[in-house]
């Protein structure tokens, strides 16, 4: 039996009018045709207004909304959105600067419905259309025996765009991404879903094609305020049962952003988590490079002085 059910693609936008069409031509070009697409703009100011329109006028599975204004700035809430705005059984996030492979809906559908699963990934490959990009997949491997240390500390990984999601699975356990990032939502919304022992198909097939630009979120100058909060809300998850080395991992990225943090000039982000790392025992043995970097932070917020006095130096 052919499963024909609906599914709901959901892309946040933001000032992509120069690459959208792409995207949302590769979506049109599925080879599953049942599906709809939820195009969400977070007050974008350049006219992808009109180009999401123009396909929406010629194809009505195309849908553009506009992100209400009371709702947080980022794809976040766009996302989440998006999600409310959804009518089918199956939702695939997407990014508006991306591609989907012709197959990919057929055969996420297909393996998400061969057994007791609540979520497909595969592999996800960058491109670049002026060079080859330094980086050639997501990640080189998808899965392991231990998933979510290995998630958190990025040896398996998957992005946004990879998996097909059980909308039931999503509602069930309440899976929304964190309207608070701006950056690592994803990251942190996969790790939600593996602590809740949600199951995957994993296809180590392409599926998706990821454009390097220098718009990208993951561009982003000052990522060190979104960082801090991820790495601080993982290390004082008590249900995600993390070993040694995961530990370690988040302290030193926890370590890097405050340094980070005080470099960018954020001091009340770099005051403020510094005071919640001196007060976590996983970060005991920094305490005194934290203190050095709370004052030598204010100092050079104060004065433009001590720069290279805010490098973290790891044992």
């Amino acid at each position: 039996m052919i499963n024909n059910s609906l599914i709901s693609i959901i892309i946040p936008t933001y000032n992509r009018a120069n690459l959208i069409g792409e995207t949302l031509v590769s979506i049109q070009n599925q080879t599953y045709k049942n599906w709809e697409c939820i195009v969400v703009d977070d007050g974008s100011t350049d006219n992808s207004e009109e180009v999401i329109k123009g396909f929406s006028k010629a194809d009505n599975r195309i849908q553009y909304f506009k992100k209400p204004s009371h709702l947080p700035k980022g794809p976040s809430a766009a996302r989440n959105y998006g999600f409310e705005q959804s009518r089918a059984e199956y939702i695939n996030f997407f990014d508006s600067d991306d591609l989907m492979h012709p197959q990919k809906l057929e055969i996420d559908l297909k393996n998400i419905n061969s057994g007791s699963y609540d979520f497909t990934i595969s592999q996800s490959q960058f491109f670049n259309l002026q060079e080859k990009p330094t980086k050639e997949f997501w990640n080189n491997e998808l899965w392991s025996d231990d998933p979510i240390n290995d998630f958190i500390i990025k040896k398996i990984g998957w992005g946004v765009n990879s998996p097909l999601w059980k909308k039931e699975c999503l509602i069930h356990y309440n899976l929304r991404f964190d309207e608070e990032l701006i950056t690592g939502d994803d990251y942190v919304f996969h790790i939600k879903a593996l602590n809740k022992g949600m199951t995957p198909y994993v296809n180590k097939d392409v599926l998706v094609q990821l454009r390097i630009h220098d718009k990208r979120l993951n561009e982003l100058k000052n990522k060190s305020r979104y960082k801090l909060k991820i790495a601080h809300s993982l290390l004082t998850d008590k249900s995600l049962d993390l070993n040694e080395k995961t530990n370690k991992s988040l302290v030193k990225m926890g370590m890097r952003q405050l340094s980070n943090s005080f470099k960018n000039k954020s001091l009340k982000n770099g005051i403020n988590y510094s005071f919640k790392f001196l007060f976590l025992k996983t970060f005991k043995e920094y305490r005194i490079t934290i203190l050095k970097l709370l004052l030598f932070g204010i100092l050079y917020r104060v004065t433009g002085v001590g720069y290279k006095l805010l490098e973290v130096n790891f044992k």
